[in-house]
């Protein structure tokens, strides 16, 4: 069964679940356990990345979503990461589904040259999908608590700590949170969005983030668009944040990176 959330996240994780079928059909769960080597190396990168004094900026790599439409003709993802590089970008977000983000695997696979920690951004249902993460290249999976049943949330989550990968455990809400910090992660993103309006409040993150316990990393997510949105999310207490749109939609994001990184470390 697929998963329901009730939110319009639901017509995304029907198509997930289809696709992530179809590539059980060439790589199975046990050919997957037999190929998978454990690599600590991996998640360590990806949250020493976070733990670097003042805010981490996660640079992302997609090229639309449901919410904003088509963010950019961009073809050269590559080229793109690179800048964010140059920026100052502590780490890479690439978006991985295909029907609704217009990503693919191979975006993420074709990133490593770059140098950053990747977080693979999909909507990770299974086993399965931790483990083809980690051969795509990934440093990190994206672990959405409203998609996921309390016990596979953390689950998974042992599964990524099992072979080496960091896990980003997202969460919208009051409930969501207490889920999340019940898993012990190491590392809580708390998204601004609605997920049944797809509206942005980042009044969000100025309650929820604050509630995670010191000890575990802060993320802010979704609505970053400026300095003082950056700002705003540091002094509420995050050690990174998760900027997708503003990078994608910008001709210069080398530039833009680098002054904001200015501008939040006055």
């Amino acid at each position: 069964m697929d998963p329901c959330t009730g939110t319009r996240l639901d017509p995304i994780l029907t198509d997930v679940a289809q696709r992530a079928r179809l590539r059980r059909q060439t790589m199975s769960l046990s050919d997957l356990r037999a190929e998978t080597k454990s690599d600590p190396a991996r998640g360590l990168r990806f949250l020493s990345a976070l733990r670097a004094p003042g805010l981490s900026i996660i640079a992302e790599c997609k090229r639309r979503s449901p919410s904003a439409g088509l963010l950019s003709t961009e073809t050269d993802l590559p080229a793109r990461a690179a800048a964010y590089a140059r920026g100052g970008a502590a780490a890479l977000s690439v978006l991985t589904e295909e029907d609704h983000f217009g990503g693919h695997p191979e975006d993420l696979t074709g990133l490593a040259h770059v140098g950053l920690p990747r977080l693979r951004k999909d909507f990770i249902l299974d086993e399965a999908m931790v483990l083809e993460s980690l051969a795509m290249g990934a440093d990190a999976v994206l672990l959405l608590a409203v998609c996921l049943p309390d016990a596979l949330l953390g689950e998974l989550l042992e599964v990524a700590r099992g072979v080496g990968l960091g896990a980003l455990v997202e969460v919208h809400n009051e409930r969501e949170l207490e889920r999340a910090l019940a898993c012990q992660p190491d590392c809580v993103g708390v998204n601004a969005r609605d997920l049944r309006t797809f509206e942005v409040d980042l009044a969000r993150v100025d309650e929820f983030l604050p509630q995670v316990p010191p000890g575990v990393l802060r993320v802010a997510e979704s609505g970053l668009r400026s300095l003082p949105d950056l700002q705003r999310v540091l002094e509420a207490g995050a050690d990174a944040a998760l900027v997708g749109e503003a990078l994608m939609r910008c001709s210069d994001p080398a530039a833009t990176l680098s002054q904001w990184n200015k501008g939040l470390a006055r």
